[in-house]
């Protein structure tokens, strides 16, 4: 082998282990397949979507959850990443929860779903990385692809109010 690649190419590998890669910090929130496929089927019914009374069993919303438009529900605020302009991925995630003065927020109750002719659930991605607390959660290293996605988060407190917030990333 000629000894300027064969000095090129230890260059190279020592330069990969010495430093860390930026793969290892992230992670696919969703994939390019994904979101083709999610895209690309047929969308579910309506009467798929309830406003089912999360008070009566303590249970936790469900993608297909809708609030019952109450001004006393839990607020979601997205800090980051900046909404309405371009973006690039990897993203960091930064979500506050604003609970009202009469019940503290839920955080077992926290969703995050992908909406696009399929609904999917995407809150084991996040939650297997950080905890989401009263306050709210931040992430790093969220991996989209190219295109528009449209994300819903809820979020419910502990008198079953359902707090909704949808943001929709443009990745380029």
């Amino acid at each position: 082998m000629n000894p300027m690649r064969t000095w090129a190419a230890r260059l190279i590998l020592a330069a990969s282990v010495a430093s860390p890669s930026l793969a290892a910090d992230t992670f696919d929130l969703v994939s390019e397949s994904e979101a083709t496929t999610w895209n690309s089927m047929q969308p579910k019914e309506l009467k798929d979507f309830s406003t089912r009374d999360l008070r009566q069993d303590n249970s936790a919303p469900t993608c297909h959850s809708a609030p019952d438009n109450d001004a006393d529900n839990p607020q979601i605020r997205i800090l980051a990443p900046p909404l309405g302009r371009p973006l690039t991925a990897p993203l960091d995630i930064d979500i506050q929860f604003v609970p009202t003065s009469s019940a503290p927020i839920r955080p077992d109750t926290f969703i995050v779903c992908y909406v696009g002719l399929v609904t999917m659930d995407l809150t084991k991605r996040i939650t297997d990385r950080v905890t989401v607390s009263e306050k709210g959660l931040h992430v790093t290293g969220a991996q989209l692809p190219r295109g528009r996605h449209h994300l819903l988060l809820l979020i419910a407190d502990q008198r079953g109010r359902l707090g909704r917030r949808e943001a929709v990333l443009d990745i380029y």
